[in-house]
């Protein structure tokens, strides 16, 4: 690793910040977790992991940032080659690797569903005839949930608003989710748990677009050295995440 992890060369800077800015893909929902970021209470503007995780590779870069809203992670890798964003966060499994150029991952974190805590008391519960669940479009926990489940039918829904609004209108008994996004939402949910287990366990990394490779090893550098120094750390204890892990 050189001496200063965030100083760029010319052809990282030009793939990272084309136009003099860095702009970062972020999804927007009512969930906060390592991927999620939520809309702040007063001034509406997102708020997260990985805002402020772009924030401080922006600033240690000495470049402008430029934060670029998605409906969810599926949405940002959907996007991918459209030059709509030049560095996200999101989480990895195969399907991603080939979509997208993708760097260390900074969390490890498991999926599971969201039901109310009365119906369902695990995973291998929620699969059973007539059961509905859902997930978020695009996403490698639908992928997983949609792998796991015989009997459930399961429906991809494109949003995380929408499908909140659908849990809580009991139009679905189970949402598919990181355990860290339903960990969020159970303050406004009464009666609601995480069941017990996970279908689908993977790393959340940075990626750039698939033809990036200087940019992928700017932000390879940029990633370890965050969690060699500690800010991945700072910046999950600081979202009220102490529990989430730092990828080794």
């Amino acid at each position: 690793m050189q001496a200063n992890p965030f100083e760029l060369s010319e052809q990282e800077r030009n793939e990272l910040a084309p136009n003099g800015s860095m702009l970062a893909g972020i999804a927007v929902g009512p969930a906060a977790s390592a991927v999620w970021c939520v809309r702040d209470a007063v001034g509406g503007e997102p708020r997260g992991v990985t805002v402020m995780l772009a924030r401080e590779i922006a600033r240690r870069c000495l470049l402008s940032l430029q934060l670029v809203e998605f409906a969810s992670s599926g949405d940002i890798v959907a996007n991918a080659d459209k030059g709509s964003w030049t560095l996200s966060f999101v989480p990895i499994d195969d399907e991603r690797r080939r979509l997208v150029a993708v760097g260390p991952n900074y969390y490890l974190g498991v999926s599971t569903y969201l039901t109310r805590a009365d119906e369902f008391r695990s995973v291998a519960d929620v699969d059973a005839s007539g059961v509905r669940v859902a997930g978020i479009a695009g996403t490698a926990t639908f992928r997983s949930a949609q792998k796991s489940l015989h009997r459930a039918s399961i429906e991809a829904i494109v949003s995380l608003d929408e499908a909140v609004a659908r849990f809580r209108n009991r139009e679905i008994e189970a949402l598919a989710l990181g355990k860290e996004s339903i960990l969020s939402l159970l303050a406004d949910l009464k009666d609601c748990h995480a069941v017990e287990g996970h279908f689908h366990e993977a790393g959340t990394a940075v990626v750039v677009p698939k033809s990036h490779t200087h940019a992928l090893v700017a932000t390879t550098r940029m990633i370890e050295a965050m969690k060699v120094d500690g800010t991945i750390r700072r910046v999950f204890d600081e979202n009220g995440m102490p529990h989430a892990a730092v990828a080794p």
